[in-house]
């Protein structure tokens, strides 16, 4: 069970470095027994898959620093589940259940927030529920990867099925 890359602006440079790293990630010890689980035991999953995820792309990608839950505000609340800098670039990995309410809502607070420099974008949703339909979440990750096109930035969204 690997992620399934739905949607991106481009596959070219660093962008394409952290789309392989994410479409060759093993999530099975992660998501195949998860459904069905109390809110608690899922957000336990979810946060050693985030580390998972965030040790992965240290490892492959050592020109970023990588961390988790990065806060780019003192002043709001929000808060990066996995960020990653360099000189020219931020990266923004989301962890979501498939839902498209929730990757527009983080899409647009997390661009708003970092306005500074390049922002790769990444939409990384697993299953929420067994009766939770994705489509309407691909639909919103083309939505972003149009954005992100406009604002210059780059874009990647990928689900968990």
């Amino acid at each position: 069970m690997k992620p399934k890359l739905h949607e991106y602006t481009s596959k070219e440079g660093d962008i394409g470095i952290i789309i392989s790293c994410i479409s060759d990630f093993d999530c099975s010890e992660f998501f195949n027994s998860h459904l069905g689980k109390s809110q608690s035991e899922q957000k336990k999953i979810v946060n050693n898959f985030q580390s998972a995820i965030c040790n992965s792309l240290a490892n492959n990608i050592t020109n970023t620093s990588w961390q988790l839950e990065y806060s780019p505000s003192t002043e709001k609340r929000d808060s990066i589940d996995i960020f990653g800098s360099n000189n020219e670039t931020q990266v923004v990995i989301e962890l979501d259940k498939h839902r498209a309410d929730q990757v527009a809502k983080k899409f647009v607070s997390r661009n708003a927030l970092l306005i500074d420099k390049t922002v790769f974008y990444i939409s990384l949703c697993y299953p929420g529920t067994s009766n939770m339909n994705s489509s309407e979440c691909v639909k919103y990750f083309s939505y972003c990867k149009q954005l992100s096109k406009r604002m210059g930035n780059e874009y990647a969204g990928f689900i968990i099925e």
